[in-house]
């Protein structure tokens, strides 16, 4: 009688054959490490975005963006809470035409998204 291809240790098999990866992490930590230049070089460029939306937004407003990145033609802006995002949507075109005039210009849309802020980052 044949033993079915998962007889014996499941453990084993399990281990052998399910968390064994090959080489998931090698474009990240290549020779010259550009993967975490590029992940760096990403991060600092998300939070200078921020800040320029910060300050180009109203005081009111720009005291709850938690962060912006861009997705590819669009600008994603995180704010904390529902209340204020529907106040930075409304803002949306004063704030793309000020972003332009800055050499920032967005191609595409605006979305506003709400995620709390980092515990111990809130925003006053």
């Amino acid at each position: 009688m044949n033993e079915p291809p998962f007889a014996g240790n499941q453990s084993q098999l399990f281990i052998n054959y399910l968390l064994i990866m090959k080489n998931p992490l090698k474009p990240l930590f290549g020779t010259s490490m550009d993967g975490l230049e590029q992940l760096a070089r990403r991060a600092a460029e998300a939070g200078s975005l921020a800040t320029i939306v910060r300050r180009e937004l109203p005081e009111a407003l720009g005291g709850h963006v938690v962060s912006a990145t861009r997705r590819g033609e669009d600008l994603v802006v995180i704010v904390d809470s529902a209340a204020w995002a529907a106040r930075v949507r409304y803002a949306g075109p004063v704030l793309k035409q000020r972003l332009g005039q800055l050499g920032e210009a967005v191609a595409g849309k605006i979305s506003v998204r709400v995620r709390r802020p980092a515990q111990g980052t809130e925003s006053a």
